[in-house]
């Protein structure tokens, strides 16, 4: 434990009280020599003597010892994009041993867990046991739920917790957690944007009013993508769809704002005009997903845009993650090449001579020498 700092911190409040190591022993019914090796660092008090020791010096016994059990967003976020590198260099087993660590030693801070958790979703496919893994997404998750006491982290665990239902194949699980319809969303960000508007703070109002048009735009994208495969036997709603989402795409930039949101559209749309045999647009889809990839500049970033001007400062504030991606980066290019090139749902145009060289391009941006 790097930040245990007991006589370093018994010192400074010793000079800062303007005492002697007599006049705490006296306190403390000690010895004088033995308050000296305190503060040299030679022994520590008995732990019956801690909350005695902290009381006289109006600090809580954390703090006296130097314990920090709160990590602050830099230090998780760095912790975290650690562990993703080593994810994509190491054994599943060896990183999961250095997290089950730091979960031990970071237990109170619910931060922390939760991007622990987040963790093992990102590179669940990684694991050997994914029973194991699951239930430790599970237990990382009801614990925040339970101790935590905030209501945004709250949310997220439930997310997370079905998320991992649905990587398992549960989704009875799911429904029982979050329901089994649609509900109604209140916006209650709009009565927030307002109520700052009352206030006089106009710019964090239209920072409320820019990050909820942000997160409405990529989820209807999102949901809509999500959906195309539900319509591929309704040709004239699927096209309709495809051609909505791509208006949406670019009037709004989704391919700098949101990458991942943009990709995941291509593949759907490809995916479902093969499934119709529509061989010429399934080409269209996946040569505009190699471009979106070709313009990708590593590493990849999490920003606004001229319209969206006011996000990167909730993006820093907010965002657990601040601009970094949640997976590292060799991973990230494996999975956009796996997209399309081990996609079965492509399997009646891979041998297109046009796929073919899309796929040598995409291998050649992304630095992959050898065939997946």
């Amino acid at each position: 434990m790097d930040n245990f700092q007991f006589a370093t911190i018994f010192m400074n409040n010793r000079k800062k009280l303007n005492v002697t190591q007599e006049d705490i022993a006296r306190f403390m019914g000690v010895s004088r020599a033995a308050v000296s090796k305190w503060e040299k660092g030679q022994s520590y008090p008995d732990i019956s003597l801690l909350p005695k020791l902290a009381t006289y010096f109006n600090v809580s016994i954390d703090e006296l010892l130097g314990y920090k059990p709160q990590l602050t967003n830099e230090r998780i976020m760095n912790m975290y994009a650690e562990l993703a590198r080593r994810f994509s260099k190491e054994q599943f087993e060896e990183v999961d041993r250095t997290i089950e660590l730091l979960i031990e030693e970071y237990y109170s801070c619910f931060p922390f867990l939760l991007k622990m958790a987040q963790l093992y979703v990102n590179y669940f496919n990684k694991a050997g046991d994914t029973d194991k893994v699951t239930k430790k997404i599970q237990a990382l998750c009801k614990r925040v739920k339970e101790f935590s006491g905030d209501y945004k982290l709250t949310n997220e665990a439930n997310l997370l917790q079905a998320l991992s239902y649905i990587l398992k194949g549960e989704p009875e699980q799911v429904i029982e957690l979050l329901g089994e319809d649609a509900i109604i969303q209140l916006g209650s960000e709009q009565l927030i944007a307002t109520a700052q508007m009352m206030l006089g703070n106009t710019e964090k109002a239209k920072e409320i009013f820019q990050v909820n048009m942000y997160q409405q735009l990529l989820c209807v994208i999102s949901n809509a993508s999500e959906a195309l495969l539900l319509e591929v036997d309704n040709e004239t709603y699927f096209e309709q769809s495809v051609r909505r989402i791509e208006t949406m795409i670019e009037i709004f930039n989704i391919e700098r704002l949101n990458v991942h949101t943009a990709l995941l559209f291509y593949i759907r749309a490809s995916s479902g005009y093969a499934m119709q045999n529509n061989i010429e647009q399934a080409i269209r889809c996946i040569e505009r997903y190699v471009k979106v990839c070709l313009q990708m500049v590593f590493p990849l970033r999490l920003t606004g845009d001229d319209y969206f001007y006011l996000l990167d400062g909730w993006i820093a504030r907010e965002v657990m993650l601040s601009s970094q991606t949640p997976r590292d980066e060799e991973t990230i290019r494996s999975s956009i090449l796996e997209g399309i090139a081990n996609n079965p749902m492509l399997a009646n145009i891979q041998q297109d001579v046009r796929y073919k060289n899309l796929i040598v391009n995409l291998k050649h941006h992304l630095k992959f020498e050898e065939e997946l």
